[in-house]
């Protein structure tokens, strides 16, 4: 009996067997703990349970950089998440917020709203009323109208999710607005760094930065975007 052909056999009786007699804290080549592989084989939570009560090291770290709850995020196992982070599992990375959990999670807005308490996270899930909010503001026809408004915008949440639906064709402007918007936070910045392809702006040249339409503008967005994530 091995921890593969456990995970692979999904057999509750055989996992409490397992966890009596085995190291549930071994490792196979790629790195992954028994509870890893009990997540990637969608083992039922009762069977997360087992190993939990068993000692089962929630912080351990595969090859990839995987832990056990990025593991439950991955293959969608929302019962898991919440037994793992009963558990006391960490939310918060020392690498930031790109390296949580809740950052993979993200294009499944339910799933990443369970691991809220990640520190800089925001709700991704919108009310009706704040629905109502970023259509008014993505369908404004009056760029200054909008540039008003999203420079008025109180609520983190919303502003990350103007951004992240914005079209960018539509120009600088009103993302300089969310920029310099108090409650713009973090991971909000980072979109925006990497929506905006800030990179490419900061590496033109002057004459080709003033060639361009808006150009001028798209560079102080990416400056000012690389100044505070990157130089604070």
């Amino acid at each position: 009996m091995n921890w593969t052909e456990v995970g692979k056999a999904k057999d509750l009786d055989l996992v409490r067997r397992a966890a009596a007699e085995l190291d549930v804290n071994e490792r196979d080549e790629r790195g992954r703990t028994p509870l890893m592989l009990l997540l990637t084989n969608r083992l039922p939570v009762e069977a997360i349970r087992l190993l939990i009560e068993q000692g089962a090291d929630l912080e351990a770290e595969d090859k990839l950089g995987d832990t056990a709850l990025k593991k439950a995020v991955k293959f969608k196992q929302m019962e898991a998440i919440a037994e793992l982070l009963k558990a006391g599992a960490k939310l918060d990375s020392p690498q930031g917020i790109l390296a949580t959990a809740w950052n993979m999670a993200r294009p499944n807005k339910e799933l990443a709203d369970l691991l809220l308490g990640t520190t800089g996270a925001v709700r991704l899930t919108l009310t009706e009323e704040e629905e109502a909010i970023l259509d008014d503001l993505l369908y404004e026809e009056s760029q200054a109208v909008l540039c008003a408004k999203l420079s008025r915008l109180e609520s983190p949440v919303l502003l990350h999710a103007v951004v992240n639906s914005y079209n960018w064709d539509d120009g600088p402007l009103p993302m300089l607005k969310v920029f310099k918007n108090p409650a713009c936070v973090e991971i909000t910045l980072l979109d925006m760094y990497e929506l905006l392809d800030g990179d490419y702006w900061l590496e033109q040249i002057e004459a080709e930065i003033a060639g361009r339409p808006e150009g001028p503008e798209w560079r102080e967005l990416a400056a000012g975007l690389k100044e505070r994530l990157y130089n604070n």
